[in-house]
Protein backbone atom coordinates (compact mmCIF):
# COMPACT_ATOMS: atom_id res chain seq x y z
CA UNK A 1 0.00 0.00 0.00
CA UNK A 2 1.39 3.34 -0.95
CA UNK A 3 2.10 5.78 2.29
CA UNK A 4 -1.28 7.59 1.57
CA UNK A 5 -3.77 4.82 1.54
CA UNK A 6 -1.76 3.81 4.82
CA UNK A 7 -2.85 6.98 6.38
CA UNK A 8 -6.44 7.24 5.33
CA UNK A 9 -6.95 3.69 5.69
CA UNK A 10 -5.96 4.18 9.71
CA UNK A 11 -8.33 7.25 10.12
CA UNK A 12 -11.27 6.13 8.40
CA UNK A 13 -11.35 2.30 9.29
CA UNK A 14 -14.14 -0.38 11.04
CA UNK A 15 -15.14 -3.95 12.89
CA UNK A 16 -14.66 -6.76 14.73
CA UNK A 17 -16.17 -10.95 15.25
CA UNK A 18 -16.19 -14.78 16.08
CA UNK A 19 -17.28 -18.21 16.11
CA UNK A 20 -18.15 -19.38 19.55
CA UNK A 21 -20.13 -21.28 22.38
CA UNK A 22 -23.48 -20.51 23.30
CA UNK A 23 -21.76 -20.54 26.58
CA UNK A 24 -19.50 -18.05 25.55
CA UNK A 25 -22.05 -15.72 24.39
CA UNK A 26 -23.76 -15.64 27.73
CA UNK A 27 -23.61 -12.11 29.14
CA UNK A 28 -20.15 -10.58 30.96
CA UNK A 29 -22.34 -10.18 34.07
CA UNK A 30 -23.48 -13.82 33.81
CA UNK A 31 -19.79 -14.85 34.68
CA UNK A 32 -18.85 -12.23 37.05
CA UNK A 33 -16.87 -10.06 34.66
CA UNK A 34 -16.58 -6.15 34.13
CA UNK A 35 -18.84 -5.00 30.71
CA UNK A 36 -16.14 -5.16 27.90
CA UNK A 37 -15.34 -1.82 27.52
CA UNK A 38 -13.81 -2.13 24.33
CA UNK A 39 -17.37 -3.95 22.39
CA UNK A 40 -17.47 -0.93 20.37
CA UNK A 41 -14.17 -1.55 17.76
CA UNK A 42 -12.21 -3.89 16.17
CA UNK A 43 -8.05 -3.14 15.85
CA UNK A 44 -9.00 -0.56 13.23
CA UNK A 45 -12.47 0.58 13.27
CA UNK A 46 -15.94 -0.15 15.22
CA UNK A 47 -18.98 -2.73 15.46
CA UNK A 48 -22.59 -1.90 15.21
CA UNK A 49 -22.41 -2.48 19.31
CA UNK A 50 -23.07 1.32 21.01
CA UNK A 51 -21.39 3.12 23.32
CA UNK A 52 -23.51 4.35 27.01
CA UNK A 53 -24.52 7.89 27.10
CA UNK A 54 -21.73 9.67 28.35
CA UNK A 55 -19.70 6.69 27.87
CA UNK A 56 -15.96 7.13 25.62
CA UNK A 57 -12.76 6.74 24.97
CA UNK A 58 -9.42 8.22 24.17
CA UNK A 59 -6.29 7.52 23.41
CA UNK A 60 -3.28 6.16 20.88
CA UNK A 61 -4.93 3.82 18.18
CA UNK A 62 -2.18 1.79 16.20
CA UNK A 63 0.68 4.32 17.23
CA UNK A 64 -0.91 6.47 14.48
CA UNK A 65 -3.60 8.21 15.34
CA UNK A 66 -5.15 9.75 18.60
CA UNK A 67 -8.45 9.02 18.73
CA UNK A 68 -11.94 9.95 20.71
CA UNK A 69 -14.98 8.82 20.72
CA UNK A 70 -18.12 9.35 23.29
CA UNK A 71 -22.07 8.47 23.39
CA UNK A 72 -24.59 10.80 22.92
CA UNK A 73 -27.19 8.51 24.07
CA UNK A 74 -28.02 4.85 24.34
CA UNK A 75 -27.68 4.88 20.28
CA UNK A 76 -26.15 7.59 18.86
CA UNK A 77 -22.01 8.68 19.26
CA UNK A 78 -19.43 10.94 17.69
CA UNK A 79 -15.90 10.39 16.90
CA UNK A 80 -12.41 12.11 15.62
CA UNK A 81 -9.08 11.23 14.89
CA UNK A 82 -6.25 12.74 14.24
CA UNK A 83 -2.13 11.49 13.39
CA UNK A 84 -0.91 14.98 13.61
CA UNK A 85 1.00 14.73 16.53
CA UNK A 86 2.74 11.33 15.06
CA UNK A 87 2.85 13.47 11.45
CA UNK A 88 5.11 16.20 13.16
CA UNK A 89 7.78 13.37 14.64
CA UNK A 90 8.66 13.16 10.74
CA UNK A 91 7.73 15.94 8.76
CA UNK A 92 7.19 19.87 8.38
CA UNK A 93 3.96 19.53 6.53
CA UNK A 94 1.39 17.97 9.31
CA UNK A 95 -2.04 18.28 9.59
CA UNK A 96 -4.85 15.43 9.22
CA UNK A 97 -8.66 15.28 11.22
CA UNK A 98 -11.46 12.92 10.96
CA UNK A 99 -14.79 13.22 12.16
CA UNK A 100 -18.16 10.95 12.05
CA UNK A 101 -21.11 10.30 13.21
CA UNK A 102 -22.62 6.63 14.11
CA UNK A 103 -26.07 5.65 14.83
CA UNK A 104 -26.60 1.98 16.11
CA UNK A 105 -30.05 0.09 16.92
CA UNK A 106 -30.98 -4.07 17.81
CA UNK A 107 -32.69 -5.38 15.77
CA UNK A 108 -32.57 -8.56 17.88
CA UNK A 109 -31.02 -9.29 21.37
CA UNK A 110 -28.00 -10.62 19.53
CA UNK A 111 -27.92 -8.51 16.42
CA UNK A 112 -27.23 -4.99 15.87
CA UNK A 113 -27.37 -2.21 12.59
CA UNK A 114 -25.16 0.47 12.83
CA UNK A 115 -24.63 3.27 9.74
CA UNK A 116 -22.81 6.10 9.99
CA UNK A 117 -20.68 9.10 7.64
CA UNK A 118 -17.08 10.42 8.52
CA UNK A 119 -14.74 12.51 6.48
CA UNK A 120 -12.09 14.74 7.07
CA UNK A 121 -8.63 15.66 4.96
CA UNK A 122 -4.78 14.66 5.50
CA UNK A 123 -1.85 16.66 4.98
CA UNK A 124 1.96 15.54 4.52
CA UNK A 125 5.43 15.89 3.01
CA UNK A 126 6.02 11.97 3.40
CA UNK A 127 7.43 10.84 0.21
CA UNK A 128 5.27 8.99 -2.16
CA UNK A 129 1.87 10.59 0.36
CA UNK A 130 0.98 13.09 -2.44
CA UNK A 131 -0.09 15.99 -0.21
CA UNK A 132 -3.29 16.77 0.83
CA UNK A 133 -5.96 14.36 0.51
CA UNK A 134 -9.79 14.34 1.50
CA UNK A 135 -12.14 11.37 2.12
CA UNK A 136 -15.68 11.35 2.88
CA UNK A 137 -17.72 7.46 3.69
CA UNK A 138 -20.87 6.45 4.79
CA UNK A 139 -21.34 2.94 5.84
CA UNK A 140 -23.03 0.54 7.39
CA UNK A 141 -22.28 -2.77 10.03
CA UNK A 142 -24.43 -5.36 11.56
CA UNK A 143 -22.72 -7.29 14.14
CA UNK A 144 -24.06 -10.66 15.58
CA UNK A 145 -23.08 -11.82 18.93
CA UNK A 146 -22.57 -10.18 22.62
CA UNK A 147 -19.92 -7.75 23.67
CA UNK A 148 -17.79 -10.53 23.88
CA UNK A 149 -18.03 -12.83 20.96
CA UNK A 150 -19.22 -11.45 17.94
CA UNK A 151 -18.72 -11.18 14.08
CA UNK A 152 -18.99 -8.28 12.30
CA UNK A 153 -19.66 -7.40 8.37
CA UNK A 154 -19.07 -3.35 7.69
CA UNK A 155 -19.61 -2.60 3.87
CA UNK A 156 -18.34 1.45 3.47
CA UNK A 157 -18.35 3.47 -0.09
CA UNK A 158 -15.38 5.73 0.38
CA UNK A 159 -14.41 8.90 -1.77
CA UNK A 160 -11.15 10.11 -1.93
CA UNK A 161 -9.45 13.34 -3.75
CA UNK A 162 -6.59 15.33 -3.65
CA UNK A 163 -4.84 18.57 -4.86
CA UNK A 164 -5.62 18.96 -8.75
CA UNK A 165 -7.20 15.20 -8.76
CA UNK A 166 -10.65 14.38 -9.38
CA UNK A 167 -10.36 11.47 -6.81
CA UNK A 168 -12.39 8.17 -7.30
CA UNK A 169 -15.35 5.99 -4.91
CA UNK A 170 -14.01 2.74 -3.28
CA UNK A 171 -15.94 -0.05 -1.93
CA UNK A 172 -14.43 -1.68 1.29
CA UNK A 173 -16.28 -4.83 2.56
CA UNK A 174 -15.10 -6.19 5.80
CA UNK A 175 -15.57 -8.82 8.09
CA UNK A 176 -14.00 -9.65 11.46
CA UNK A 177 -14.71 -10.19 14.89
CA UNK A 178 -13.39 -10.19 18.83
CA UNK A 179 -13.53 -13.45 21.50
CA UNK A 180 -13.02 -12.47 25.00
CA UNK A 181 -11.22 -15.84 26.41
CA UNK A 182 -11.03 -14.74 30.27
CA UNK A 183 -11.87 -11.24 31.60
CA UNK A 184 -8.76 -9.80 31.07
CA UNK A 185 -8.18 -10.86 27.80
CA UNK A 186 -9.13 -11.76 23.94
CA UNK A 187 -8.50 -11.94 19.99
CA UNK A 188 -9.38 -9.73 17.21
CA UNK A 189 -9.21 -9.37 13.80
CA UNK A 190 -10.36 -8.51 10.44
CA UNK A 191 -10.25 -8.81 6.98
CA UNK A 192 -10.62 -7.18 3.97
CA UNK A 193 -10.67 -6.96 -0.16
CA UNK A 194 -11.62 -4.04 -2.09
CA UNK A 195 -12.87 -4.79 -5.56
CA UNK A 196 -13.05 -1.40 -6.64
CA UNK A 197 -9.68 0.87 -7.10
CA UNK A 198 -10.31 4.42 -5.62
CA UNK A 199 -7.03 6.62 -6.20
CA UNK A 200 -4.73 3.82 -7.01
CA UNK A 201 -4.85 0.27 -7.41
CA UNK A 202 -7.24 -1.85 -5.56
CA UNK A 203 -5.71 -3.54 -2.41
CA UNK A 204 -6.38 -6.19 0.29
CA UNK A 205 -5.10 -6.36 4.35
CA UNK A 206 -5.91 -8.07 6.98
CA UNK A 207 -5.42 -7.22 10.66
CA UNK A 208 -4.96 -10.33 13.81
CA UNK A 209 -3.86 -9.12 16.95
CA UNK A 210 -4.61 -9.49 21.28
CA UNK A 211 -6.76 -7.54 23.54
CA UNK A 212 -5.65 -6.88 27.17
CA UNK A 213 -8.41 -4.71 29.08
CA UNK A 214 -9.66 -3.18 32.62
CA UNK A 215 -12.67 -1.32 33.08
CA UNK A 216 -11.02 1.86 32.49
CA UNK A 217 -8.42 0.85 29.94
CA UNK A 218 -7.17 -1.18 27.44
CA UNK A 219 -3.93 -2.31 25.23
CA UNK A 220 -4.25 -3.87 21.91
CA UNK A 221 -1.12 -5.37 20.16
CA UNK A 222 -1.30 -6.65 16.54
CA UNK A 223 -0.39 -6.82 12.97
CA UNK A 224 -1.68 -5.51 9.53
CA UNK A 225 -0.43 -7.05 6.70
CA UNK A 226 -1.26 -5.43 3.24
CA UNK A 227 -1.33 -5.79 -0.21
CA UNK A 228 -2.14 -3.36 -3.48
CA UNK A 229 -3.27 -5.90 -5.63
CA UNK A 230 -2.00 -5.38 -9.08
CA UNK A 231 1.57 -4.13 -8.58
CA UNK A 232 2.74 -6.29 -5.10
CA UNK A 233 2.61 -9.84 -4.88
CA UNK A 234 3.72 -10.79 -1.34
CA UNK A 235 2.16 -8.59 1.67
CA UNK A 236 3.83 -6.17 3.83
CA UNK A 237 3.47 -6.75 7.40
CA UNK A 238 2.88 -3.74 10.02
CA UNK A 239 2.92 -4.30 13.90
CA UNK A 240 0.76 -2.08 15.74
CA UNK A 241 -0.26 -1.19 19.34
CA UNK A 242 -3.19 0.56 20.82
CA UNK A 243 -3.49 2.22 24.22
CA UNK A 244 -7.19 3.46 25.41
CA UNK A 245 -8.54 4.91 28.15
CA UNK A 246 -12.33 4.35 28.63
CA UNK A 247 -14.62 6.45 30.92
CA UNK A 248 -18.54 5.91 32.08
Amino acid sequence: MTPHRICLLMLSLALPGASVSAEELAPASARGWFENPTRTRGLLGSTALPLHAGEGFVGQQAFFATVAQVGLSERVSVHLATSTPFQLVYGDTAFSLMGGIKVSTPLTEKLHLAFGMQGGTYDSDFPGSQGLHNAAAAYGTLTYGTADANLSLTVQPIYVWAREDNGGLMVLPMLGGFLRVSEHWGFAGEVAISPVPAMSDAFAFATAGARFMGPRWSVDLGILAGTQLQHQDTPAFVPGASFLYHWR
